[in-house]
């Protein structure tokens, strides 16, 4: 397996919106995302969905984003045999995001026609 990168760029329309798709589907474990601010305002809401074979898992919310780059590792509890997910306090019990099909980006109050991108680090 080798890591490699998908750029996600967007631009806003003028009430600061953007709702845009990975370049590509993918069969990944998702490692890293990279916030590549561009001129976005601080205010900027972000949320990575992936869609997968019809179930959208939501990946990465985050509200004001803020005014610098940044870089994000989101993970997601496992489950035990029975379904139930595992919750132990040390952290053990998440992994990363495993994608099968097409990640979605939207993007809320981020300034009239801004523009910026999310870089996903994936192991394919």
């Amino acid at each position: 397996m080798a890591l490699k990168e998908m750029r996600i760029p967007f631009t806003t329309d003028t009430s600061g919106d953007a709702v845009v798709y990975g370049e590509r589907s993918v069969f990944a474990r998702l490692i890293a995302v990279l916030y590549d601010r561009g001129d976005m305002l601080t205010g900027a809401d972000l949320v990575l969905t992936a869609d997968q074979y019809a179930v959208v898992e939501t990946i990465l919310t985050i509200t004001n984003a803020g005014v610098t780059d940044k870089i994000w590792y989101p993970r997601r509890l496992v489950q035990g045999e029975t379904g139930a997910d595992l919750t132990g306090t040390s952290g053990g019990d998440r992994e990363p995001f495993l994608i099968i099909g097409r990640t979605k980006l939207t993007v809320d109050e981020g300034g009239s026609t801004k523009s910026g991108a999310l870089i996903l680090i994936l192991e394919e």
